[in-house]
């Protein structure tokens, strides 16, 4: 068996490996628009995420939580709660929610479209 007969050859491990990237790539963009944490305190927007980050939530001046945003989820550190929930609640992406019930505190992720439909049905 010589070397011509081998089934991938280099240049063939190479292209298949260079059209990984970009795919991962334009997949690893594309998931990264209009993601938008929003953080409701007593009912009312507080905050808006879109930056990743680390954020502290206070109400007045009472500190309840530090919200971690990472790009692709959120989680919530350090809350003033007793239980601590909203922190064993985790890391959820788009379409979760976290909530503090005893800080009155929301968190949705949030995947916001440009395309203007919502919802299609047939």
């Amino acid at each position: 068996m010589n070397s011509r007969d081998e089934l991938f050859k280099k240049r063939d491990l190479f292209l298949i490996i260079s059209l990984m990237v970009v795919f991962l790539g334009l997949y690893w963009g594309k998931s990264q628009k209009g993601q938008t944490v929003e953080v409701f305190v007593g009912g009312k927007l507080s905050m808006q995420i879109r930056v990743a980050g680390s954020y502290e939530l206070h109400d007045g001046d009472k500190y309840l939580m530090k919200v971690v945003f990472d790009g692709q989820k959120v989680h919530v550190e350090n809350a003033d709660c007793p239980l601590k929930i909203c922190e064993k609640t985790g890391r959820v992406g788009p379409g979760g929610v976290i909530i503090c019930v005893p800080n009155r505190v929301l968190i949705k992720f949030r995947k916001v479209s440009n395309e203007g439909v919502d919802v299609m049905t047939w």
